[in-house]
């Protein structure tokens, strides 16, 4: 990893590919030669000396154990409280319990109490775990801010905006829908323009993949329509089911499919 970067622990929705029980063309290449193999969503954001985990998926113990490590990170921000995001948190308190380490731990305030009644036996010290606050965290040599954006029919979810002097990203992988009020200031930098980053979650390749009915995330083909991702300079499509085929999807310059193991720079 540079000295300033983002790595995609994991790229799935929260079914993982291969899903365990389907026989689907994309589900069979994972199994068989693994392009489209993806574990549950997580990032890793290392700069200025820190690492920050973005979301702890199911799979975080496999993520980070394949690392060139041992790897802590030194704090953890969850986005909301569906199991694909949080469950690996569990082993982070392991981590801290046993090993007696250090790892500061936050999330959206109305995230915080089903986090807490989750994990009610590590929790035992309300100062355990504490809100993003709104004016952001200072960590890694970045502001990251918060913010809610609807998830379609699973509720509200929120995305990460990270700030520096020059640069902005912002990282949104359960979202659906994000009215144009957002655009202003979350989707854009600092003076106006378009981001420098964007990580966006897109579970499907097109509409028939899934039909929108039900949906809880845009899929790739939506993307590209909206403004605020065209507007970007660097764009990151991510939390992909099996019906995003690595194999098939060709994307205009400026975008990029993730994958496992990806690792970006930042600055």
């Amino acid at each position: 990893m540079s000295a300033s970067s983002l790595t995609f622990l994991g790229t799935a929705d929260s079914k993982g590919v291969p899903r365990f029980w389907c026989r689907c063309d994309v589900c069979q290449e994972a199994r068989h030669t693994g392009l489209n193999r993806r574990t549950r969503t997580g990032l890793l954001v290392r700069a200025g000396g820190e690492t920050l985990l973005l979301d702890a998926s199911t799979d975080l113990h496999t993520q980070l154990a394949a690392l060139p490590g041992p790897l802590v990170p030194d704090g953890v921000v969850i986005s909301h409280a569906h199991n694909d995001h949080l469950l690996g948190l569990g082993d982070l308190l392991d981590y801290r319990r046993y090993a007696g380490g250090r790892l500061d731990i936050y999330a959206p305030a109305p995230v915080l109490p089903d986090l807490l009644a989750r994990f009610a036996y590590a929790f035992r010290d309300p100062g355990a775990v504490a809100a993003v606050p709104e004016e952001g965290l200072q960590v890694c040599g970045l502001t990251l801010r918060t913010f809610v954006v609807p998830h379609g029919a699973n509720g509200h979810s929120h995305a990460f905006r990270l700030d520096r002097s020059g640069w902005a990203a912002v990282i949104m992988t359960d979202a659906l829908d994000v009215p144009p009020a957002l655009e202003d200031p979350w989707l854009r930098s600092a003076d106006g323009g378009g981001l420098d980053l964007l990580v966006l979650g897109t579970s499907f390749a097109d509409e028939s993949a899934a039909p929108r009915s039900g949906r809880s995330v845009y899929d790739i083909q939506e993307a590209l329509t909206l403004p605020w991702a065209r507007a970007a300079r660097r764009v990151v499509l991510t939390h992909l089911s099996h019906g995003v085929d690595a194999r098939a999807v060709s994307l205009p310059p400026g975008w990029t499919l993730a994958h496992d193991g990806l690792s970006v720079a930042l600055w």
